[in-house]
């Protein structure tokens, strides 16, 4: 009889554990980061080394503008688990591009493709930082890596358009601002309009 009382308290103990880190999505989902946070953090009691909460907990403080908690988190993230791209690329992306530290953008960008090299956005973040370092041949063959790698990347194309709008190469430039229109870019209308006339 004991163990079935054991057993019982267990499978309770286990259900609340996952409620709350499912309750946390919800919370994510529906943009109350605050009360997700509370949940994450509720379930990482019980399951500190949970990295997909640990994670997602860092996504939510990101959110609520919590930059110093949230790279806390990323950087547990890749503690635990020292191959994790979104880890990485969450520190390259969301921390330091953020910050305008370029260098340690492209070291965590090139952190991410050294564990998977076919990632676009890692590509493109890339190209950004060397842009901004005024790296341009760096960031074209940024660019150009991530649209081969993936045709319907539509921030790469806007990225790469940019770059050719600098380098005056408007017609080349209106191509790529096209492209990420019709891939459904929100942000290329007015570069359509300023420079494709």
């Amino acid at each position: 009889m004991k163990k079935i009382a054991i057993v019982a308290i267990f499978l309770v103990a286990l259900s609340c554990k996952n409620e709350n880190s499912e309750l946390g999505d919800q919370y994510y989902r529906a943009g109350d980061y605050e009360k997700a946070v509370e949940a994450y953090t509720e379930y990482l009691r019980m399951q500190p080394r949970d990295i997909k909460s640990i994670y997602n907990r860092g996504r939510a403080y990101e959110e609520l503008g919590q930059h110093e908690e949230a790279l806390t988190d990323f950087r547990r993230v890749i503690k635990e688990d020292p191959l994790n791209v979104n880890g990485h690329l969450s520190i390259a992306n969301d921390y330091y591009y953020r910050l305008k530290d370029y260098e340690n953008t492209i070291f965590f960008a090139d952190k991410t493709l050294g564990l998977d090299e076919n990632n676009p956005l890692a590509h493109t973040l890339k190209g950004k930082a060397h842009q901004k370092l005024g790296q341009l041949e760096e960031a074209m063959s940024s660019y150009n890596a991530a649209i081969s790698i993936n045709k319907e990347f539509a921030d790469a194309y806007v990225s790469r358009g940019s770059l050719r709008v600098y380098l005056k190469q408007n017609t080349r430039a209106c191509a790529d601002f096209k492209i990420a229109k019709s891939l459904g870019s929100d942000q290329t209308s007015n570069l359509i309009q300023k420079y494709c006339q």
